[in-house]
This record gives C-alpha cells, sequence and structure tokens, in this order.
C-alpha cells in the first residue's frame, strides 16, 4: 500500500450496496485529476480495454488502486451467463428465493466487479454478491439449488460462482450546510457519475458519502473528491477518504496477485436443460 492517512473530521451501501454508515480517515490527495465516469456495466469490457490504452492499469486490467487497505474488500458473487433471450428477471428472482430459504441476502452489483480477464470473455447479464461474510460454497449451495428449477429454459447457459475485489469506501466533509452540500452534489451529477450507487448521511456539521462497488481508479476517486468539494466550497484535499468500517480484512494492492485464469475455467455450473 502506498498511502498515509490524516485524521477526518469526525464524523455498505449496505450491502444492498446502498446504506450504512460510520467513522473513517482521510487519504491525502494524489494527483487530483477528474476520471472519466463510470458508463453502464454493458461496455464494461470496452471500458477495461480503453483504460489499458491510456495507461492507467497495473499489467493486470485492474485499475490503478491505492486507496486500499481497508478500503478494498474481498466477496463473493454469482455471475449468471444467459442467452439473448434471458428471462432476467425471473432468473433473479429465483436465486433470490433460492438464498431466502437459506437466510441470505443476495443484492444485485455491476457486472464491473469482476475481473476484466472475466468480462473479456462475457458480460453477464445478471451479477449478484453475497453477503460479506458468505464464502464460496454458501454461493454454490445456492446455485445448485436454483439449477434444480431447471433454470436453462429460462435461458441460462451457465453459473459462475467468482471471488471478487470491491471498494469500500466513505467519503465525508465538514461543513456548515451539510443538506444543502448533499443536494448539490445529487444535482451536480458528478458524483453519480463516477459512483453509479451511493448513499447519503447528514449529521451535525458532517456530510458522509458512502460506496461499496467495483474498484475506483485513483482519478475516479480524485474526481469524486473534487465534485464533493466544489459544492462545500473547500479544497479537494479537505473531503476525507477512508473505510466504511474499521474492523474485519482489507487487502493490500500492490500484493494481491493477478486473476488467476484458473478460477473461470471449469467452474461453470450448467443448469438443468430437462
Amino acid at each position: 500500500m502506498k498511502r498515509s492517512l490524516l485524521i477526518a473530521p469526525a464524523v455498505l451501501l449496505a450491502f444492498s450496496l446502498a446504506g450504512c454508515t460510520g467513522g473513517g480517515q482521510a487519504t491525502p490527495a494524489a494527483n487530483p485529476a477528474p476520471a472519466p465516469p463510470a458508463s453502464s456495466s454493458a461496455n464494461a469490457a470496452d471500458r477495461v480495454l480503453a483504460q489499458a490504452e491510456e495507461g492507467q492499469d497495473l499489467g493486470n486490467g485492474r485499475p490503478t488502486v491505492s486507496y486500499d487497505g481497508l478500503m478494498v474488500r474481498r466477496r463473493v458473487v454469482i455471475a449468471v451467463h444467459t442467452g439473448l433471450d434471458a428471462d432476467v428477471a425471473a432468473i433473479r428472482k429465483r436465486l433470490g428465493a433460492a438464498a431466502a430459504a437459506r437466510g441470505t441476502d443476495l443484492s444485485a452489483v455491476s457486472p464491473d466487479v469482476l475481473e476484466p480477464a472475466v468480462l473479456q470473455q462475457m458480460v453477464p447479464e445478471v451479477v449478484v454478491a453475497l453477503p460479506s461474510t458468505a464464502t464460496p460454497d454458501d454461493g454454490r449451495t445456492i446455485v445448485r439449488a436454483v439449477t434444480e428449477e431447471d433454470t436453462g429454459k429460462l435461458g441460462v447457459k451457465n453459473f459462475y460462482v467468482l471471488p471478487v475485489l470491491v471498494h469500500d469506501l466513505r467519503f465525508n466533509v465538514a461543513t456548515a450546510d451539510p443538506a444543502a452540500v448533499s443536494a448539490a452534489v445529487d444535482r451536480e451529477g458528478i458524483v453519480s457519475d463516477a459512483l453509479g450507487n451511493y448513499s447519503t448521511q447528514v449529521r451535525g456539521g458532517q456530510l458522509s458519502i458512502s460506496y461499496t462497488g467495483p474498484l475506483l481508479g485513483d482519478e475516479t476517486v480524485e474526481s469524486v473528491r473534487e465534485g464533493i468539494s466544489r459544492p462545500a466550497h473547500i479544497p479537494a484535499a479537505d473531503v476525507g477518504v477512508g473505510p466504511r468500517s474499521a474492523s474485519g480484512t482489507g487487502v493490500d494492492m500492490a500484493a494481491e496477485p493477478p486473476w488467476d485464469a484458473e478460477q473461470l475455467e471449469g467452474q461453470a455450473i450448467h443448469p438443468h436443460t430437462e
């Protein structure tokens, strides 16, 4: 990790990727230049290739991420590779029902959480995330229950249970009118364009913006800080960036090995077709 943290003013998208707050620490700004906002998940593979051409990757297709440690977490997702005529709503419903029967909640998440090497082979129509405590075995148990219900007729080609890395961030800013700043941030749309889904909390003289989702490159993080700082009338460096939770285990991106293609090969769980 190449990061030194500063104390931010005191201040999960709950794992539905939209809610929950707590204290955090701020990281000093690094090259505060705006990055292109995230686009829809259907263009994920194109975005990965464009990023590599711009020299922003680490040699394995990932963005440059120095906001790591407790700000990056490991999760398990179920990715569904479907045909063009798939009944996506029905697939989501069956996965949700199978998870609920086992006391687990699934949350929709962008395909961008998948490794670029995976997205270059497929961009799944359905990707759902398991809770932070779930294991790959939990995911496979849910999938096997679904395949017993003949999901092949719904257009499913394959299910994959895969490990992913997500950013789990909180942006904090001290301001005399946090509600007005929050409204201005939403109205301007720069933060929404960069993050996609996020949650806000106004408390006392502070505004907190929480995000759990695909890894953000450093330039995107800096563009978010700038998008928050403008309506707050403060320097971008005064917008704190830290983890949403101080507990658990984070990820050192400098030590994270490249994606192993074997994690995808042979991992497909086929639906029953009869």
